[in-house]
């Protein structure tokens, strides 16, 4: 515990400025973000060999006319425990490593930038290099990368690099590509109308002869058919928006590679998405869809761990912000997926208060295991909000969804059933109350599930919280029945904040952009701090 404050009180040493400093006729801007678990010993979940964890990371970035410059720091004090691999080690030793460093200078036209930086082309799904702090993973590109308008309506972008891969390390291999998009509507002088064209090139190089490529002699890659160290990714997309209607298709081809480390044929792979959206008046609709096969992408193929992809698949499916509804995230099948998913939006404003309104959104998610033909993903969701007036609002939602463990290789589900009721008090300018109460019904091993969150906002700085998830109905009845409670408080004041928490934490997957980690349950304090300047 006397870890904890320490931490508290060091990092509150670091907040005293809460503007840009200048500094030698430029700016210096920065941010501190920091997570420390002071863990316990639980007998429902068993004891802790860390007792401490603390992720923190500094970005600090100058600005003086054309140039730019910065870094980043991360510090595992040690890592969080479920967070080791993002430093690559396993021991609990503590870690400080530099996990970002750029020079940039920016002329009429171009911007050039040398060292570590994060880009994404199109949709990501060919590239996107990304830091995700809660996933604890970081594969920013450190090499060159230009960027440039040289004529009016084309815009190019293209780089050249080493791939981090957990953090401190290197993947071992090389990337570059070159992307452009071309807007030609504004060519063609359409005025109410939008249509753009664009195209990418991603390879990857990596020698299939390096150590660790043989086992008793034979080659892991040539015995699985892979034979040429360098992998290509072809995109090629469009855009259209006229009117309230917006369209988006891309299309990536890829050359034979092995998606896993698991997998025993080096295949080639594709990818297809298509977005639509229409909007009339109160009324909107989304829609997407996607199809994947072996479209895992590896920045190394010596390596298995969580920061190891190239690419950006992220599951078609609604992004839960409530306990229970988000207890089993969907994990994309890279390999063989074909996923949808739609949004309807409808709301009623009264004409003579706007702060009387309803609104309702549907939202429903599917995806199939299209070579094994079976059902892999499917979520139905249904939410109403209600505001009565300036004081009372509430919101209701129900979730159906539908999972199977082996991502559709057999033909199994577990269905779920989510009821949720969200209500909000506004006491006065500065006060107000908010409760949530939800309920889960399911068949499988956990069985059902109960909720309830009760928070209190003094406004501007203040929040307090107190929440309970049980799981009172196991169907395995060999596990205990287990009570997941926190209580915590936060603190807001300009540019930082600062929560502390205490409660038994679920095990669980969490997930972003297609990867997932899982994160070990414990019983702890916890502390999360944030401030920029």
């Amino acid at each position: 515990m006397k870890r904890l404050f320490t931490t508290l009180l060091a990092s509150c040493a670091l907040l005293s400025a809460s503007a840009q400093l200048p500094l030698a006729g430029g700016s210096l801007t920065g941010s501190l973000e920091s997570n420390s678990i002071y863990y316990l010993n639980d007998n429902m979940l068993g004891n802790r060999e860390i007792p401490f964890g603390s992720n923190d990371y500094i970005k600090l970035a100058y600005y003086n006319g054309r140039w730019s410059a910065g870094l980043q720091g991360d510090a595992y004090l040690p890592a969080l425990v479920g967070y080791d691999d993002v430093r690559g080690a396993t021991n609990g030793d503590r870690t400080l490593a530099l996990s970002h460093v750029f020079v940039s200078y920016r002329g009429d036209w171009f911007d050039v930038t040398a060292g570590d930086f994060f880009e994404q082309f199109g949709s990501g799904l060919a590239y996107r290099s990304f830091e995700d702090r809660q996933l604890g993973m970081n594969n920013a590109t450190q090499g060159l990368r230009f960027v440039a308008s040289p004529i009016e309506n084309l815009n190019i972008k293209a780089f050249v690099g080493a791939p981090r891969l957990a953090v401190v390390n290197y993947a071992g291999s090389m990337v570059g590509g070159v992307d452009a998009s071309f807007n030609l509507s504004g060519a063609l002088g359409w005025q109410e109308m939008m249509l753009s064209v664009e195209g990418s090139y991603v390879g990857r190089y990596e020698s299939l002869t390096k150590e660790g490529s043989e086992i008793f002699g034979i080659n892991i890659f040539e015995s699985v058919g892979l034979k040429n160290p360098m992998t290509h990714l072809l995109s090629g997309r469009a855009a259209f928006d006229w009117n309230g209607l917006n369209l988006k298709g891309e299309f990536v081809a890829k050359t034979q590679d092995i998606s896993e480390a698991t997998d025993t044929e080096a295949v080639n792979g594709m990818a297809l998405l298509t977005e639509a959206s229409y909007t009339l008046g109160k009324f909107n609709i989304m829609a997407q869809g996607r199809m994947l096969k072996n479209m895992g992408t590896r920045l190394s193929l010596y390596d298995s761990s969580l920061g190891n992809t190239l690419n950006y698949i992220p599951a078609l499916t609604r992004q839960h912000t409530y306990l229970l509804a988000n207890l089993e995230p969907h994990q994309v099948n890279t390999h063989s997926e074909l996923a949808a998913q739609a949004d309807l939006y409808y709301s009623i404003r009264h004409k003579k208060d706007r702060r009387n309104f309803w609104r309702f959104h549907a939202n429903m998610s599917i995806a199939h295991n299209y070579e094994a033909g079976n059902l892999s993903w499917m979520d139905l969701n249904v939410d109403v909000e209600r505001q009565w007036n300036k004081d009372w609002k509430a919101t209701f939602m129900y979730s159906m969804q539908q999972r199977n463990p082996m991502k559709g290789y057999a033909d199994l589900l577990f269905t779920s059933h989510i009821f949720v009721a969200d209500v909000t008090h506004k006491i006065d300018r500065k006060n107000s109350i908010r409760a949530e109460l939800q309920y889960l019904y399911s068949n499988d091993y956990e069985g059902d599930w109960m909720a309830a969150l009760v928070e209190y906002n003094l406004s501007p700085s203040w929040s307090f919280f107190v929440s309970d998830m049980y799981n009172h109905q196991r169907i395995e009845t060999n596990n205990d029945k287990v009570n997941y409670y926190s209580i915590g408080a936060s603190y807001t004041y300009d540019r930082t904040r600062v929560q502390l928490s205490y409660g038994r934490n679920r095990a669980g997957m969490i997930c972003s952009g297609g990867v997932c980690r899982y994160t070990p349950a414990y019983t702890g304090f916890n502390l999360l701090l944030s401030t920029s300047f």
